[in-house]
């Protein structure tokens, strides 16, 4: 019994020792995985007191663990004063809530940061029994923050003087540039010998070229900067196409190659998108093309990508016979700056930014551009944009309608076989029946194999220019056959000289239009060389109601000397009154006393800027009941300048160089008001 007695006791020793060996080796794997950590870990009782710290602690606060266990050591002194309480507040809301609260910022007094997580840590019974507390070191990420934020603060600050300099830029150069091309403009429409226009025809050149390179750097600038904003209005996407092309005709004509464009039928003519910037992609592109071809065609085609309910995916395809763009330079072809080469800059001139523009603003029309080049072979770009498809507003013409063409044969007589076979396509879908000749001798030996066998031609489509027989003389050879005299012609030209039309006219051509034409534009050509009415009641009633643009006495406000003459030569040259002052100030002074229909306000002038003045006018006029119209006139063109200007009060906003066409639009709408008595 003893023995066992003995043994029994023996027994329950050596467990006691072991679970004592275990608790001991917990404690101790405990602690050393604790100061592996490399945040500082830290334990408290429930008055705050320390009961253990790792090494990283010690580490993070140069502290040994006989310091940081002395009694007077304080460990809140490592807080900032004004970070005490809200430490305090913090163990106290863990305390109540037992709720951990993690990834709580502060800063240390040797102004260090820090991110401090805290917990409750209970006793066996459940009870709160202390805190644990894992505290990281947030200073180098804290200072990379810093100085992110301090260079994203610089690159803004960059930004806006950038956007300060160049709308002074701006201010700067349009002002003369106002007054270079304004007083090029009247000088031309007076009487000159041949020598001087031409030279004044090419300073005209000459500074338009300057303001294209002026806008594209701050349009590239503004999309930069992400300042620029589509302005969605609807209008015709054959007359833009139109308007877009032929403004470069001359340019192309001018060295003898041909421009032309195709919108194929499923192609809406009435949309909502903006007008501007697609003109701005088109006449940058046909640009280039014109540029860079010494030779042969530029094309336009137009065709639908995609359709969607309301919506529709339009492809421009633009091809040229230029020089094409070398395989290893395509890659850097849209960067800005830059075109394929450093020659070609020299060689050709321009900013290398139109590609680069175009590009961004196909993008924000929800489209994409590419292109196909060879060397020597020529170049086709490609965009698509996105717009929305609307009705023909209430006061559009009533088309002209093909019905009464169907089935009537039509020759073509061009040279170039591109014209040929989108005049073919084009007459073919109104079920006319073309045929085409590549020259003058061609044609009239069809017409008069045609009149022979009894069938002649009901139109002849005829190119005036063409290599060794031009249209001239095609139409002189038809008017000497007694056979063939009775055609009817209408002339498709590259020139657009009064002499031209007028010997079209003693020759009895019928119809004279300008390339490259649209097909509406076409169709209408026919139908006045076959003697058919153009117009629907609808549209000659609307035409009938168009307000001939009335006489305004005109107050102009402008500091430039310059500035000024230009805008009251062109004001009077349309038929207005005008009366001049300097500054904002006696802008005022001469509304005040005056009777005036407009006023002209340039928006930088001295002592009191348009602006200032626009917005005093207003506050009268709340007063009073009464409304001058108000254009502002700035040589700003940046973005929020139109929104500033409307904001002050101005009805209406032009951009200096100030055009006699813009300038004459505005001063009409406001004739049209006041005629209407609004």
């Amino acid at each position: 019994m003893f023995d066992e007695a003995n043994n029994g006791a023996f027994a329950k020793s050596l467990a006691s020792l072991s679970h004592a060996e275990e608790l001991r080796r917990l404690a101790e794997y405990r602690v050393a995985l604790l100061n592996s950590l490399e945040d500082a870990y830290i334990e408290l009782d429930v008055k705050g007191n320390v009961q253990f710290v790792n090494d990283a602690y010690c580490r993070m606060f140069g502290r040994t663990r006989e310091q940081i266990f002395d009694p007077s050591y304080n460990y809140r002194n490592f807080y900032t004063p004004d970070r005490r309480a809200f430490v305090r507040s913090l163990f106290q809301k863990v305390y109540a809530t037992g709720e951990p609260v993690r990834g709580v910022e502060f800063e240390y007094t040797d102004g260090r940061f820090c991110e401090m997580t805290v917990s409750l840590k209970r006793d066996p019974g459940g009870e709160p029994a202390g805190f644990q507390t894992i505290v990281r070191d947030t200073t180098e990420r804290k200072h990379h923050e810093q100085e992110l934020a301090r260079a994203k603060e610089a690159a803004e600050a960059a930004s806006r003087a950038k956007t300060e300099f160049l709308a002074n830029m701006s201010h700067e150069i349009r002002t003369p540039m106002n007054a270079i091309i304004g007083m090029t403009e009247l000088t031309l429409g007076t009487s000159l010998s041949e020598e001087q226009h031409e030279y004044l025809a090419m300073v005209r050149s000459s500074a338009n070229a300057l303001l294209v390179i002026i806008n594209d750097v701050l349009d590239y600038s503004k999309i930069e900067a992400g300042k620029v904003d589509l302005s969605p209005a609807e209008f015709n996407l054959e007359e833009l196409v139109t308007d877009s092309m032929r403004s470069l005709a001359v340019g192309a004509h001018k060295k003898r190659l041909e421009i032309a464009f195709h919108t194929h039928p499923d192609v809406p003519v009435h949309v909502l998108g903006d007008a501007g910037r697609l003109r701005q992609v088109l006449v940058n592109l046909a640009g280039n093309a014109i540029k860079f071809t010494e030779s042969g065609e530029i094309v336009l085609t137009v065709g639908v990508e995609e359709r969607t309910p309301g919506r529709v995916r339009v492809r421009f395809a633009l091809r040229d016979t230029g020089i094409g763009i070398p395989l290893e330079k395509q890659s850097r072809l849209f960067r800005p700056f830059e075109q394929a080469d450093s020659s070609t800059t020299r060689h050709y001139g321009g900013t290398g930014l139109g590609l680069a523009i175009s590009r961004r603003i196909v993008e924000m029309m929800g489209g994409q551009m590419t292109f196909e080049s060879m060397p020597g072979a020529g170049s086709t770009f490609f965009f698509t944009i996105v717009l929305e498809e609307t009705a023909a507003p209430a006061t559009a013409a009533e088309p002209v309608r093909a019905e009464e063409l169907r089935g009537m044969r039509v020759l073509i007589i061009d040279d170039n076989a591109t014209n040929c076979r989108i005049l073919e396509q084009t007459t073919r879908r109104w079920q006319m029946q073309p045929e085409c000749a590549d020259s003058g001798a061609a044609g009239l030996d069809k017409l008069q194999e045609a009149s022979a066998a009894g069938h002649p031609f009901g139109v002849v489509l005829l190119d005036e220019r063409m290599p060794l027989m031009d249209g001239i003389e095609v139409v002189r050879r038809i008017r000497e056959n007694p056979a063939l005299s009775g055609a009817t012609i209408m002339m498709l030209t590259s020139d657009d000289r009064s002499a031209s039309a007028a010997r079209c006219r003693e020759m009895g051509v019928h119809s004279y239009v300008i390339k490259p034409v649209s097909p509406s534009e076409i169709l209408i050509g026919i139908r006045k060389a076959l003697g058919r009415p153009q117009l629907g009641s609808a549209a000659a009633a609307a035409a009938a109601q168009r307000p001939d643009t009335r006489s305004l006495d005109i107050l102009v406000a402008e500091d430039n000397l310059t500035n000024q003459k230009v805008a009251q030569a062109l004001l009077e040259r349309l038929g207005h009154r005008v009366h001049l002052v300097s500054t904002g100030a006696e802008a005022l002074v001469a509304w005040r006393a005056g009777s005036y229909h407009l006023i002209l306000m340039d928006v930088q002038m001295p002592e009191m800027d348009g602006l200032e003045a626009t917005r005093r006018i207003r506050e009268h006029e709340r007063q009073t009941g009464a409304h001058i119209p108000i254009v502002a006139a700035t040589a700003y063109a940046m973005h929020g300048d139109s929104e500033r200007c409307l904001e002050a009060g101005a009805d209406d906003y032009v951009s200096k160089p100030i055009s006699r066409k813009s300038l004459e639009q505005s001063l009409a709408r406001y004739a049209a008001k006041l005629d209407n008595g609004s």
